[in-house]
């Protein structure tokens, strides 16, 4: 198998972020004008009820039949919601990046023979991420411990962005995971991890706590180099796709690496009942070990 093809799989799970469309309001944040609209409703309510008690309108004979056979309609069926749709292709994605890595896992001859690595019984990774998202910024710190097959992975998330309602200030969102690992495909060339945890979304208004999973997957490209693509997702409470690709460079235990992530955040409209979806994407670089 080509070791570009990896590349393309990730290429393509990030493309399904950035034709997302900008979200209208922003995660976890009580619109600005709810409280206004409900006096605005309030009155227009009470003018009604006034003008509906001076005058009495004649109701037809026909009126109750016409109204029970409007009735008997079957209502229309709801559309898929835009985050269920991105939802949905997010794991296509991610269905497509596990494909690949089980042919990986079967190195063929035309791929770059590269050093194999001192077998440890215990890594180590952990490293710093910044990056440009939303007309803001973000940075993210994990740590990852793991022996041959099993570990534990931390990741968190700062996001410092514009207010969506134009007032001076930032929003601020942050983000946790906590994973257990499993790597069934572990090679010299080849490392395919499944996750399971929790992960949490600490927005303007709102705390939300939720069930997580992911895949990771890094495959050597040339020598050095490495191919880094992975998939996380939250669903229940509220909902989370966070999904990045790029390439590392290991220099002994230091690795420089940089990519694109694209996040998704909708909180399925809990905070004041209105749902508010936010999507970004964005490049980022970063620095870590691994040992």
């Amino acid at each position: 198998m080509s070791a570009f093809r990896p590349a393309l799989c990730a290429a393509f799970a990030a493309s399904l972020l950035l034709a997302a469309s900008p979200a209208e309001a922003r995660f976890g944040k009580k619109s600005s004008d709810t409280s206004e609209n409900k006096k605005e409703d309030k009155k227009r309510d009470d003018k009604r009820d006034n003008r509906d008690a001076r005058v009495h309108a004649a109701t037809p004979i026909r009126s109750s039949w016409r109204s029970e056979t409007h009735s008997s309609r079957p209502p229309p069926r709801d559309r898929p919601s835009y985050s269920t749709r991105i939802h949905g292709d997010a794991i296509v994605a991610a269905a497509e990046v596990l494909a690949i890595a089980v042919e990986a896992s079967s190195p063929g001859p035309s791929m770059t023979v590269r050093e194999q690595r001192d077998a440890q019984p215990l890594h180590l990774r952990a490293g710093l991420n910044g990056g440009v998202m939303g007309g803001g910024v973000a940075g993210d710190a994990f740590l990852g411990i793991e022996g041959e097959a099993l570990g534990i992975a931390v990741q968190g998330t700062q996001l410092v962005l514009p207010t969506d309602d134009g007032t001076r200030g930032t929003d601020d969102i942050r983000l946790a995971t906590l994973h257990l690992t499993y790597a069934p495909v572990s090679t010299d060339r080849v490392r395919w991890r499944l996750e399971g945890g929790v992960s949490t979304a600490h927005a303007p208004d709102v705390f939300f706590v939720g069930p997580s999973i992911a895949t990771s997957l890094e495959v050597c490209v040339a020598g050095p180099l490495d191919l880094e693509a992975r998939v996380q997702g939250t669903a229940g409470t509220y909902r989370q796709v966070d999904a990045s690709a790029g390439l590392a460079l290991h220099l002994g235990a230091l690795n420089v690496r940089g990519g694109v992530r694209g996040l998704i955040l909708d909180d399925a409209g809990r905070v004041d009942g209105i749902q508010h979806v936010d999507s970004f994407v964005g490049p980022y670089a970063g620095v870590g070990l691994a040992f």
